[in-house]
């Protein structure tokens, strides 16, 4: 009886602790995937290369509701550039209280920044923040 007992706990334990991470399961995370818990983190090894994701909403899809894995470099890399985009607004509230000619010039030179930032957003969107990676 007792090897019995011992033989049941052996097995439920060993299936309990392989049930906990799978490669299927790991393939199943992934930018917006739903997801539980705001603010959990995760790491998804696929062919050698680690990704991080958080419980969150991503931040470059207006409107989303709900949570979903959102890749960190996402987060991150979206942070910095929304403080680009509010630091070319403020700037141009300074521009427009300038005088020409140096007024034309500013508003020239933030609508080139303003272009590039467009550019990076757009790449941070299909390189990090897509659905799917």
């Amino acid at each position: 009886m007792l090897k019995k007992t011992v033989a049941t706990v052996f097995v439920s334990a060993l299936l309990a602790t392989t049930g906990f991470v799978t490669p299927s399961h790991a393939a199943a995370i992934s930018n917006g995937v739903a997801c539980a818990k705001a603010g959990a983190s995760t790491t998804v090894k696929v062919k050698g290369v680690s990704k991080a994701y958080l419980c969150t909403g991503n931040p470059s899809v207006a409107g989303v509701k709900g949570l979903e894995w959102t890749l960190k470099t996402c987060v991150s890399y979206w942070a910095a550039a929304k403080n680009s985009q509010d630091s070319i607004t403020q700037q141009r509230g300074l521009v427009s209280a300038m005088s020409e000619p140096d007024k034309t010039t500013y508003t020239k030179q933030l609508d080139a920044s303003q272009a590039s930032l467009d550019k990076v957003k757009a790449a941070i969107i299909s390189n990090h923040c897509k659905a799917g990676l």
